[in-house]
């Protein structure tokens, strides 16, 4: 996927297609800055009256009911009907009508993290599909306003939303929804139609992450018409552009598909993916969903989003000059699927006026008993032409659309590890019949050796050219597997020691084992955390949440906080949803990522109805001047400290590049106090000491020169997972809090990292065995002998070779593990030292990368927050100062110079 740091490649790809104009401005400042907590829900009838209708002479229809008759005009309003929109009607729509309401608190009928319909949005529906479009406001960050298509399905489909959102484009930007209003209601028995009027404006959150404006606005009027007739599965969508000015412009005019994380996009004959070059329709299957945009000729993807790994297409429709005079029209279908991609074939060959010579296919899928198997995807081409996918159902069936008399190849795939497999059929009236004899099954279950109880773990399964994991989600898997014979590797995260078994899988047999994990590192009263986990809402990443919970429980966390960019993230009711509240504990939060710098907010106000979910934004259009305005760095954290229950501020892997040390220069041995860089940030609560590995060596010294100037900011390890590969929680954070793992209090972790009260390590846990705690202030005579009690522990898969004594940025002592090969507890030490002034004291522990049974390629790495030691006899401690740092002993080799 692509990372933040990766929007100035979106950029420069989008000017060399002649996309836009990137120009740097001094933006006036605007008079107030908007409150962070406004209200998120807009009267739609709110706004200017840019690209109003008004009477163009002729209309779509006329007469009751309204039966289009010239979609390339706009549609008349209905006598009677408020533009704002009613409530929804007593009755669902019927065969024979169709339509349109505002949503209230009957709900929108939409569920999952991407569905985006809110109280106030619009439903347009019939007897057979529903979408909503929203109003004049948002709760997407990408852009500033409302008015896009968001939510989408059938009638009779129930589970959670797949679609992203269907939005018009414009250049490389969308419009603005200055003005949503219900044309026609339906009521008539005819079209039911709500319109948009805005104007074109660039993407929010590119506009954001940049910090300029992105694209020049060259003051086009738009009005997008969503038009839904009764009994129709799909949606006409009917834009209308025209200059607001006294020139002509060239533009490029059409919609943006958002097919989202959940949804494969398809390209005719190309299959998978986003084709380049024109093509008469696309479209997006996801679990259970489908759905496409299908255009009167072709459209022709921009490519750009795509390129990025971002799970949008850029459909270009028109390009050319668009006149003041007469509008240019722009005319497609959004076509909602019934989760299979030949519903959205048929519906794109209907409206296009094709009669393909298609019949439908039986296949199944059978093992070598002759059992059903499920959930296989069966990938069918033709030649060199992709021509369509399938999926069987619990009985191991599908039906395709094929052409009679012709020869296919298929692939069956995604049913059974990495397994693929390859087969040709033709297509001759007889119902097809793939036999996988190549697939066993596995019954596994695994317990905690000292509990008895089930526990979640990763089951990693190596050997026969195979490596892959599944997910031990309570303590059980029942799963197929490629026959074989395996090396099945069980692990639980850094606390536990690994198991693992000999296994041999028989094809159409089911293989039993038992196995039991010990939880061999002794951490009672501290909890595992990590504060930095991106998920399918981040633009770079594709990662579901339930796999995201799955994740973090299999890995042994017990408390994991989203912080996905831009966008708050709640995974409160996915846990529950699971039933996995026992394991694990979350809280909201964020990821504020403008591209020279990124600070996580949490524990942060979820709103599902605002920009973001709540996001504090980082580009934002004034309700005043309609003026685009972008908040720096010190804004964002000044907004987040002013909030009724103010997050923890903690400042991200600070020397990679969008690190805030790197961008200001910072020179840890002068301290932060040095420096002049308007960017900078100095008011944070914690740190990200490990992160990047390569660059843990430079950020200990920024911590120091921190530490040195009297700014007691936590070192925290964070994993910045954007992918489920088992790098959850590597590294961790180990808070002092005696709570169960699904009782775990926002308040409870706000408290211990602001007190400091945090140990942090990658395949490894220290604290002190001697009561002391990290954030302890301890009094002693200058001269006198203070001592430490330092524990190390790893699992039985890694090791601690090395720990480090660090006394006010320098390097005092170095211990050399004596342990034997194997051991848990790698140090167990009392370490003395005297201090001549107030100093604090840290250790820092390094290992090598597990490459046993379990394989990191991370380091063995840790340290505990620091102990204060005074000795000034002053009432406070008296921070050190800036100085020269010694810290060149710790890098073993793994740090970049």
């Amino acid at each position: 996927m692509m990372t933040i740091d990766g929007m100035w490649r979106v950029c420069a790809a989008a000017m060399v297609v002649g996309m836009c104009a990137v120009g740097c401005s001094d933006d006036p400042e605007p008079s107030d800055t908007p409150d962070v907590e406004e209200d998120a829900g807009d009267d739609a009838s709110d706004g200017g009256d840019a690209g109003d209708v008004g009477d163009p002479g002729s209309w779509a229809c006329s007469g009751e009911p309204c039966v289009i008759e010239d979609p390339y005009l706009p549609v008349p309003q209905q006598e009677g009907v408020d533009p704002q929109g009613s409530a929804a009607p007593e009755d669902a729509p019927g065969a024979g009508e169709a339509r349109l309401w505002r949503v209230g608190e009957e709900g929108t009928g939409f569920s999952g993290i991407w569905s985006h319909c809110r109280q106030g949005d619009y439903i347009l529906g019939n007897a057979e599909v529903r979408v909503c479009i929203q109003g004049v406001s948002t709760n997407r960050y990408e852009t500033f306003t409302g008015g896009k298509l968001v939510d989408a399905q059938r009638v009779d489909q129930s589970g959670e939303d797949v679609l992203d959102m269907v939005m018009t484009l414009v250049e490389f930007g969308t419009a603005t929804a200055d003005k949503v209003e219900v044309v026609r209601d339906g009521s008539d028995g005819g079209v039911a139609v709500l319109r948009v009027t805005g104007a074109d404006v660039e993407l929010a959150h590119l506009a954001g992450v940049l910090g300029q404006r992105f694209g020049a606005r060259v003051g086009l009027e738009v009005i997008t018409e969503y038009r839904l007739a009764p009994d129709a599965t799909h949606v006409e969508i009917v834009t209308f552009a025209r200059s607001a000015g006294e020139r002509v412009v060239s533009q490029q005019l059409g919609s943006w598909l958002a097919y989202g994380d959940r949804a494969r996009p398809w390209t005719p004959d190309k299959g998978f993916g986003v084709g380049r070059g024109a093509m008469p329709w696309i479209a997006g299957v996801g679990a259970g969903r489908s759905f496409g945009l299908v255009f009167e000729e072709s459209a022709s993807p921009l490519g750009v989003a795509s390129s990025q790994d971002i799970p949008w297409a850029e459909m270009r429709i028109f390009s050319g000059q668009v006149p003041r005079d007469e509008p240019t029209v722009v005319r497609h279908f959004f076509v909602v699927g019934d989760g299979t991609l030949d519903s959205v074939r048929q519906q794109a060959a209907e409206l296009r006026g094709e009669e393909p010579g298609w019949q439908e296919v039986s296949l199944s899928v059978v093992d070598a008993g002759g059992a059903p198997v499920k959930g296989v995807e069966i990938y069918i081409t033709s030649g060199e032409d992709a021509v369509t996918m399938v999926t069987t159902d619990t009985a191991g069936q599908a039906i395709a659309l094929l052409d009679e008399g012709a020869s296919f190849s298929a692939e069956l795939r995604d049913f059974a590890g990495p397994l693929t497999l390859s087969r040709t059929f033709e297509v001759d009236g007889e119902d097809v019949v793939f036999e996988v004899s190549e697939v066993g099954a596995i019954a596994l279950e695994v317990r905690d050796e000292t509990t008895g109880g089930l526990l979640p773990a990763r089951a990693r399964f190596v050997g026969d050219g195979a490596d892959f994991t599944l997910y031990v989600e309570d303590g059980t898997l029942n799963s197929a597997v490629p026959a074989g014979t395996y090396q099945l590797v069980l692990t639980r995260g850094s606390e536990y020691d690994a198991t693992v078994l000999d296994v041999e899988i028989v094809a159409g047999e089911t293989a039993e084992y038992n196995a039991t994990l010990l939880h061999g590192v002794d951490t009672e009263g501290w909890i595992s955390a990590d504060f930095h986990q991106h998920m399918e809402p981040s633009i770079d990443s594709v990662v579901h949440v339930r796999d995201r919970v799955l994740e973090n429980v299999t890995q042994g966390l017990e408390l994991v906080v989203p912080t996905d960019h831009e966008v708050v993230t709640d995974l409160s009711g996915v846990i529950a949803e699971m039933g996995l509240g026992d394991y694990v504990s979350t809280f909201p939060g964020l990821e504020i990522s403008p591209i020279y710098s990124h600070f996580n907010l949490y524990p942060f106000p979820y709103n599902p109805d605002r920009r973001g979910r709540g996001s504090i934004e980082l580009a934002y259009e004034d309700e005043t001047d309609g003026q685009v305005y972008f908040r720096r760095m010190p804004e964002i954290v000044e907004i987040a400290r002013q909030l009724e229950n103010p997050p923890l501020v903690q400042m991200n892997h600070p020397r990679n590049g969008s690190g805030m040390f790197n961008h200001v220069r910072y020179d840890p041995e002068l301290g932060p106090d040095a420096v002049t860089h308007e960017d900078f940030v100095a008011d944070v609560d914690a740190v990200e000491v490990i992160n990047r590995f390569d660059d843990v060596c430079q950020v200990l010294a920024d911590w120091s020169g921190l530490l040195n100037s009297g700014r007691r900011v936590t070192g925290l390890g964070n994993s910045d997972s954007h992918s489920a590969n088992g790098e959850a929680g590597v590294p961790r954070n180990f808070l002092r809090i005696d709570a169960a793992p699904g009782e775990i209090e926002a308040d409870e972790a706000r408290a211990a990292v602001l007190a400091q009260r945090v140990t942090v390590g990658s395949h490894a846990f220290i604290d002190f065995t001697d009561g002391k705690m990290p954030g302890d202030e301890i009094a002693a005579a200058s001269g006198e002998t203070v001592s430490f009690g330092v524990r190390v522990q790893t699992p039985d898969w890694s090791q601690v070779e090395r720990m480090f004594v660090i006394v006010n940025g320098s390097v005092v002592e170095t211990l050399e593990r004596s342990a034997e090969a194997g051991a848990r507890v790698d140090f167990e030490e009392t370490i003395e030292l005297s201090f001549e002034e107030d100093s604090w004291v840290v250790f820092w522990i390094d290992g090598p990368s597990p490459s046993g049974a379990v394989r990191y390629g991370e380091r063995t790495l840790g340290f505990i927050n620091p102990v204060y030691v005074k000795v000034s006899g002053e009432d406070a401690w008296q921070a050190p100062g800036p100085r020269a740092l010694d810290l060149a002993a710790i890098n073993t080799g793994y740090c970049e110079e």
